[in-house]
């Protein structure tokens, strides 16, 4: 760390706990670990070992000054740190232009320390009774803070076309920047990030920007991406993520599913802004979190850096246990029953399966359609009428646990709820689609509305409570506009929704289908918990190596443990491929296998028992964090990919040749201290492999797979004393 990190991170912190004079001002001050948050007459801080950021108010007007990295770099010039137009002419405002400060106030909670910011809006040009809350978090011993912004209105409607969530002015024009834009939708697409590297002054669609090298600071919008989605190095230097609602016109979801449109569709008038949030009297608007962090490096390329630092911070819901899902193969077949299944949950259970979700079409018959949720008793009858159906008994004296897929904001056009509350449909677009015949049904419910909220979250305490289900898969969900509230004020219903399900349930899993439409991807959906993320559309793709490509495409900023992929689909084990080779890619991913178990072979059951009883003992140890060590994508199929999953101070490398001559690879890993012994272990051998020390494991560790479509794993840990092993193949 620089001198003048050292001078700043250090800084003596007030004493602690009420309000006190300090030099004629007052002062406030609250500590939770290293972390601390005070206020000090117009000074604001919040800051641990690694990071520190600093605002001071003027006369009302609030500016960041401050932003200091873990090397001692002070990054931000003093600026405003957030922007917000309102009205249908898009005034301008910002935490220096438009809002007064009516307080700011240090916060402490059992695991962080924040600051809130209160404003009001003064803008002679706007309506009086407007506030804005932002809220500081940071825990300790992270480099990352949140900053959540919530807005109030109290007098007249409020219309807001755009903002920006969180912003840093650097104190330098010239640093390089990187913006990571994500996309939803592996039915249609797979292009699922895009990588750019822009310069001077832009306005983009992107989720994730970084400004520096070696070391920096980078931003991340929590929202879904889509048009709206932006990250921004605006005219007067600064970098900032947000939302602008302008751009977007409509969410076409299924209707348009080709390049290079897909299921949005822009505002032709832009930036005439047909389209904004729109906050009534008396309610509150979310307009959502951005993550604020800095990194330092130890190489030239701070990507890896950065994303470890997000990661550490970021609320990730990561489910890790062994599960398998019906669909495939059995889909809306005579399959999906009972007696087909139980045969299923026998060869699962002594493979080391944990849980069994049922998939469309556990639900059916009169009052069990979609939207009233109840199992079809002709697919899973309840002979002895104890209210469970059989199979829920079976699978759970077979020590296994239950999943169910649900479209919870769709319904049936036989379902009685909807015909008992039609107007809990959403109008007039779900009305109209209720008329669609379909299995799953394609009428939607206002998620809106209260009262149809309260029937949802009873329908999950229901079969949460009678049949002791541990994970939803939530399918189907599409945002629109319902009366007059739109499709954004749906998707916030929706998340709120599954937010109180989590906090009623917290032992339960909910995973978003995230393969198509404008869903919650990536990072909104990732706070809420795994995202089913595949179902095996390869556009041209060998199914292993689009599965390859997800967890490619979320290393490094989202842990690939998120990712729900169709492990042992029929098709990559039509193309030949080992369980050898298989397992590793399902191991970092939401495990879920959509196969049958019955038509494995004798050693792809040996194999999978093996890497399932492996997984049990390590799982733990497997994330979250996932470096990139290989950079080119391997939905070609013709290069390896590797990864490197990472926890504290050890973790694996991950590495999957697939059809290339090349025997071996050459990688550098990250994450390894210099000066520290490690030992490196194949996992399925016990062979050691190298025997090295953390600085030649950064110049490369060379990995070698003797023949096409193989993987290895090697376990990467510091070095016990007395132990042995061979030199190196490192450096």
């Amino acid at each position: 760390m620089g001198v003048l990190g050292v001078a700043l991170l250090a800084a003596p912190v007030p004493a602690f706990g009420r309000a006190h004079s300090v030099g004629g001002g007052s002062a406030e001050a609250v500590r939770v670990g290293s972390a601390y948050a005070w206020v000090i007459g117009d000074s604001v801080v919040i800051g641990d070992t690694l990071v520190r950021r600093t605002w001071r108010e003027s006369n009302g007007s609030v500016e960041t000054t401050g932003l200091t990295g873990p090397d001692g770099t002070q990054w931000a010039r003093p600026a405003p740190d957030f922007t917000l137009q309102i009205g249908i002419a898009g005034v301008t405002t910002s935490s220096t232009t438009g809002w007064s400060l009516a307080s700011v106030k240090p916060v402490r909670t059992k695991t962080a320390v924040g600051v809130n910011f209160s404003y009001a809006l003064v803008s002679p040009s706007l309506p009086s009774g407007v506030t804005l809350e932002r809220d500081v978090r940071l825990q300790p011993g992270k480099a990352t803070m949140s900053v959540t912004s919530t807005l109030h209105s109290a007098l007249l409607p409020l219309r807001i076309p755009s903002y920006r969530l969180d912003q840093i002015t650097p104190r330098t024009t010239a640093l390089p920047q990187e913006v990571y834009a994500y996309h939803e939708g592996s039915d249609w697409r797979d292009d699922f990030r895009h990588i750019t590297h822009p310069a001077g002054t832009f306005d983009q669609q992107g989720e994730t920007l970084r400004a520096g090298r070696a070391s920096g600071f980078f931003l991340v919008s929590q929202r879904r991406g889509g048009l709206a989605s932006r990250a921004q190095h605006t005219a007067a230097g600064a970098d900032a993520v947000g939302v602008d609602w302008a751009r977007d016109l409509l969410d076409a979801g299924p209707l348009i599913t080709d390049p290079p449109n897909y299921n949005t569709v822009g505002n032709p008038a832009y930036p005439v802004p047909l389209r904004a949030r729109l906050v009534v009297p008396g309610e509150t608007l979310k307009l959502g979190t951005a993550w604020t962090g800095v990194y330092a490096g130890p190489r030239g390329d701070g990507e890896e850096s950065a994303a470890a630092s997000f990661e550490a911070a970021f609320p990730w819901h990561i489910d890790q246990t062994i599960g398998a899902n019906s669909f495939h193969p059995w889909g809306h077949g005579t399959g999906m029953s009972d007696a087909n299944l139980r045969k299923q949950i026998d060869a699962a259970a002594k493979l080391g399966v944990e849980r069994y979700m049922l998939d469309d079409q556990w639900q059916g018959g009169a009052g069990g359609e979609s939207g009233d949720w109840h199992f079809d008793a002709s697919r899973f009858p309840d002979r002895n009428h104890d209210g469970v159906p059989d199979f829920i008994t079976y699978l759970h004296q077979k020590g296994m646990q239950l999943g169910l897929w649900m479209s919870p904001v769709e319904f049936n056009m036989k379902s009685q709820t909807f015909a008992k509350h039609p107007l809990w449909g959403c109008a007039p677009l779900g009305d109209l689609t209720s008329q669609v015949p379909d299995d799953a049904g394609l009428g939607a419910w206002d998620a809106t509305n209260p009262q149809f909220q309260t029937y949802l979250l009873s329908v999950i305490n229901r079969l949460v409570k009678d049949f002791g289900v541990r994970e939803f898969k939530f399918d189907f969900m599409a945002w629109l506009d319902c009366g007059t509230h739109d499709y954004a004020d749906y998707e916030d219903a929706f998340v709120s929704l599954v937010r109180r399900m989590e906090a009623a349930h917290p032992n339960v899993t909910f995973e978003l289908d995230e393969t198509n439409d404008q869903r919650a991807w990536p990072f909104e959906s990732e706070s809420l918990g795994p995202s089913w993320f595949d179902n095996n559309h390869q556009h041209g793709i060998d199914p292993v190596s689009e599965l390859l490509h997800d967890l490619w495409s979320a290393a490094p900023w989202m842990p690939t443990q998120t990712l729900g992929l169709g492990s042992f689909d029929g098709a990559a084990l039509a193309e030949g491929r080992t369980a050898n080779y298989l397992m590793p890619l399902a191991l970092l991913s939401h495990l879920t296998f959509w196969t049958d178990f019955t038509a494995l072979t004798a050693a792809q059951r040996e194999q999978t028992a093996w890497w399932l009883t492996w997984d049990k003992a390590h799982r733990s140890s497997v994330g979250p964090m996932v470096y990139e060590l290989t950079r080119n994508d391997p939905a070609s199929g013709k290069n390896w990919l590797v990864l490197q999953p990472w926890h504290n101070e050890a973790g694996y490398v991950f590495a999957f040749r697939q059809d290339t001559t090349d025997s071996r690879i050459h990688v550098a890993l990250q994450g390894v201290r210099p000066t520290t012994a490690y030992v490196v272990t194949d996992v399925r051998t016990g062979k050691v492999v190298a025997r090295t020390s953390g600085s030649k494991l950064r110049r490369g560790l060379t990995i070698t797979a003797p023949s096409r479509y193989s993987a290895r794993v090697l376990r990467v840990s510091p070095a016990r004393r007395g132990h042995t092993g061979p030199a190196a193949a490192a450096g």
